[in-house]
């Protein structure tokens, strides 16, 4: 394996595990990876997981593919999929993500990584996220909204909603709000239930399509 069949097998990806690399190239002799570190063709995000140099990040899609791969399972959500869906304006600059595996930070090169822990039986409402070279996990609207209010129990006022900023012609457009009803009897948390009936309450009473 020489560099250009590397680069030819891998241009399409934004983040490239060893795994992968080991399936493509059985055999391979991993001390190349640092040598074409060295030379600048290759740049490692974490421990099993390196980008072409030469391929830019193209955008939200390529971190998001990111953040799926170097910690999982984990899905996109919160803040990052509330902006994804027009939820919340533009400024999140963290990639954020849950995972039924330690809350964890990640800084690399490509950008900031952080992952809420969640436990095994609310790891669902995530949906595929289809791009012409790869797929994506992120949290469905419904999701993404629970999965805030069930990691942050100070969301649970009119003060406090104010304060995410909703862009309440997006919100009341495309929330499922039966969907969110039964996400939320999944969680199986009063407490949750009760931020989450405030919620609504607050975004009917502010119901701009009225």
């Amino acid at each position: 394996m020489n560099f250009l069949e590397f680069q030819n097998t891998f241009a399409h990806l934004p983040v490239i595990p060893i795994i992968e690399i080991e399936k493509a190239f059985p055999g391979f002799d991993p001390n190349a990876l640092t040598r074409w570190q060295k030379k600048g063709y290759l740049e490692k995000i974490r421990r099993g997981f390196y980008r072409l140099t030469n391929r830019p990040i193209k955008g939200d899609a390529d971190l998001f593919f990111i953040a799926n791969r170097i910690y999982a399972p984990s899905y996109i959500s919160l803040q990052s999929a509330l902006r994804w869906y027009g939820f919340i304006p533009e400024g999140v600059f963290t990639i954020t993500s849950v995972s039924t595996r330690k809350t964890q930070d990640f800084k690399t090169p490509a950008g900031n990584f952080f992952y809420r822990s969640i436990k095994n039986d609310l790891f669902f409402g995530y949906r595929l996220e289809k791009f012409p070279d790869f797929r994506i996990k992120i949290a469905e609207p419904s999701k993404a909204l629970l999965d805030l209010l069930y990691l942050n129990p100070h969301f649970d006022s009119v003060e406090a909603f104010f304060e995410l900023r909703l862009n309440f012609w997006e919100v009341q457009e495309k929330l499922d709000f039966n969907r969110f009803e039964k996400y939320l009897a999944q969680f199986a948390s009063h407490s949750l239930e009760t931020r989450a009936t405030k919620l609504i309450q607050f975004l009917k009473e502010y119901d701009v399509t009225a």
